[in-house]
């Protein structure tokens, strides 16, 4: 089955935009819901986590992608959903969400700017800002409370949000990333800088300006000043242009994460930011994502390089990660020197509470997995994410991790696939070359469901970014991201490349000899020997990303990303598309035949099923989510979504 891909997102973008600006098929009327819904079910647990946040009672507060705002009073134990009134679409808007108090009032900050007076149980948008504000950040000072916003500058109120000034004297319109304090002043990390406002200040005032290195003699945390002796420091101008990603505030030191030519690191400054140090480890070799301090302990997390702690403020550092089994960190958290909790991308909710020395998963009741696949073996449901494998036994009542660390280290989950009762994984591991740019390698493993754990069955360096994976009885094949197909037969010890370079295969569909494979830029190419000729077989109405290719009986089904669904009974030689009920449900992500029956998940407009004799999508329940993989078990319907875990509903067999 083909699942969600890793798409270009200038290709997504350009997608998105057409789709906006050519005609829509109208919405068809006399449509019927079923009359029960989708369901969430308890899981994978773990997924996107952008914001940590700890009241000064120690109630904690996770923002996640796809589902929104948690909480958790027993220190991570468990977390509970509180979307209560916040007019929120599941996946969209809810991106980068921010926390501050004021009283007993709880400001929470995303799509618009939200209160709560009763920890989180119900939430109330902020009707008197001039728009829809992407709140990215809330700076509370005394009485007033600061708003930094994606695009639109800084806003403050003084009357509790009754009425809003901007702030921007100074800042211009940049794009904020980041928004903090040190004691009362305000700095703002941008795409093109970092900027303060001190409070006696009416402007915003830059404070990228330069940096220096920190020589061995160094007098420690000091930057301008430099040990009796030495040689005066020369100071270095930051390159234009830098992003700010990070900062964070520990007595008079200012720390910033940046990233930007090869500067990138972390700096500390000692002054609000007139001079920088640089004090980045040399093992600190990705991005710094997160900062955060607890008396005098300091805590960094990078792009997959995980957590470091440093002891003496910036001085020295320690690598952290004993047990944090994703190491794409994006948000910390620490409420002591000891006990931290840190975000990761994928993997949810990480907590420590010896400083570091070991982490285990705080993720009970976080619904925010990104489930790029689904397969069925017996009774048995397997759901993939990025870099895990999860199983469910009991139809999504609870979930298993197959050996905590599913894939081996570096490897990124592509597909699954399913060949005699046995479940294979695709997966690509990604590595910097030894002359630059990026060495891949593709790779297949089998599911040992006696001892929970994965088999390498066989890897080829060729394999550059496995898309699609497709298993006829003992023969293998893989689509990659622009070298083509390759085939593989167990007992072989080499892999056939079986042309198609220069495409992007995203779909496969193999049918006895013959095999249809289509692309990321639309074409369906075609093969009745097996891979030895191809034939561009694609009408004009197929020029969209082909996401799935399925054979339901004699007639052979495409979707594709923006122009709805299609199908074929003379082999892919002409294409009828199927659109009436899908009014404008053009991204089409994925397909699930299962016998005579049709579905299809699309990109926030629902899960449908097709209906033969009528010719017209009945959808099926209720779902505003992203849909990439559906699966169906002992009369129930699973959706894998994007941010939102599974999801089922019961069908009925017509």
């Amino acid at each position: 089955m083909i699942r969600q891909r890793i798409l270009p997102l200038i290709w997504i973008a350009a997608t998105v935009l057409f789709i906006g600006l050519v005609p829509q098929p109208m919405a068809d009327v006399n449509v019927e819901f079923n009359e029960t819904d989708w369901v969430q079910t308890n899981g994978p647990y773990g997924g996107h986590v952008y914001t940590l946040y700890a009241t000064p009672e120690g109630v904690l507060f996770a923002g996640m992608s796809g589902t929104g705002i948690y909480r958790s009073t027993d220190l991570g134990d468990s977390w509970t959903p509180i979307n209560t009134r916040l007019p929120y679409e599941p996946g969209e808007g809810f991106y980068g969400i921010v926390f501050a108090k004021k009283g007993n009032t709880l400001y929470a900050g995303s799509g618009g700017l939200y209160t709560s007076t009763d920890n989180g149980d119900t939430w109330h948008h902020v009707p008197t800002l001039q728009t829809r504000l992407s709140v990215n950040g809330v700076v509370i000072i005394g009485d007033r409370i600061y708003i930094s916003t994606y695009e639109d500058g800084i806003w403050y109120s003084d009357d509790d949000g009754d009425s809003w000034i901007p702030a921007n004297d100074g800042l211009g319109r940049p794009t904020i990333r980041v928004f903090s304090r040190i004691r009362t002043t305000l700095v703002v990390g941008t795409e093109n800088g970092a900027f303060r406002k001190k409070a006696n200040e009416d402007a915003w005032a830059p404070i990228n300006a330069g940096f220096v290195e920190k020589p061995m003699d160094m007098e420690p945390i000091n930057s301008a000043r430099v040990a009796s002796g030495a040689e005066p420091l020369r100071r270095q101008d930051f390159p234009s242009g830098l992003r700010v990603d990070a900062f964070t505030a520990m007595e008079n030191l200012l720390y910033i994460g940046i990233l930007t030519g090869g500067d990138d690191g972390l700096f500390r400054s000692d002054d609000e930011g007139d001079y920088w140090t640089r004090i980045t480890t040399k093992e600190m070799t990705h991005t710094v994502e997160a900062l955060t301090t607890s008396g005098t302990v300091l805590y960094a997390s990078t792009t997959g390089g995980g957590v470091f702690r440093s002891k003496d403020k910036g001085d020295s550092w320690t690598t952290v990660n004993n047990g944090l089994t994703d190491h794409t960190v994006s948000a910390l958290l620490a409420v002591s020197e000891d006990t931290v909790f840190v975000g990761t991308w994928d993997g949810g909710i990480f907590r420590t509470t010896d400083g570091g020395k070991s982490w285990v998963e705080a993720n009970m009741g976080l619904m925010g997995t990104s489930v790029k696949a689904l397969e069925v073996v017996g009774k048995t449901i397997y759901a993939g994410t990025s870099d895990r494998l999860f199983y469910s036994a009991d139809g999504g009542a609870s979930w298993q991790p197959i050996k905590s660390t599913s894939l081996p280290t570096e490897y990124t989950f592509s597909t699954l696939s399913v060949s005699g009762g046995e479940l294979y994984i695709a997966a690509t591991r990604f590595s910097p070359g030894q002359q630059g740019g990026t060495l891949a390698v593709g790779g297949i493993f089998q599911l040992d469901e006696a001892n929970n754990t994965l088999v390498e069955v066989m890897t080829n360096d060729e394999l550059y970014g496995i898309e699609c994976m497709e298993i006829a009885g003992t023969t293998f094949y893989v689509g990659t991201q622009g070298r083509g197909i390759f085939r593989w037969k167990q007992g072989s010890d080499s892999w056939t490349n079986l042309g198609l370079e220069g495409h992007t295969i995203t779909a496969l569909s193999v049918n006895g000899k013959k095999i249809h494979a289509g692309t990321l830029s639309g074409e369906i190419f075609r093969s009745k020997n097996a891979g030895k000729q191809w034939k561009f077989i694609s009408s004009d109405m197929l020029d969209n990303f082909i996401s799935d290719l399925k054979w339901v009986g004699s007639t052979l089904y495409a979707a594709t990303w923006g122009k709805g669904a299609f199908c074929s009974t003379n082999d892919g030689n002409s294409w009828t598309p199927l659109h009436y009920g899908l009014g404008n449900s053009s991204l089409v992500t994925t397909m699930e035949p299962d016998g005579t029956e049709y579905y299809i998940g699309t990109y926030f407009k629902g899960v449908f099923q097709w209906i033969e004799d009528k010719k017209w999508w009945k959808p099926i329940g209720s779902l505003r989510h992203r849909v990439d993989s559906l699966a169906v078990l002992d009369g129930f319907l699973y959706a894998g979504t994007n941010g939102s875990g599974v999801l089922r509903i019961p069908i009925e067999k017509r």
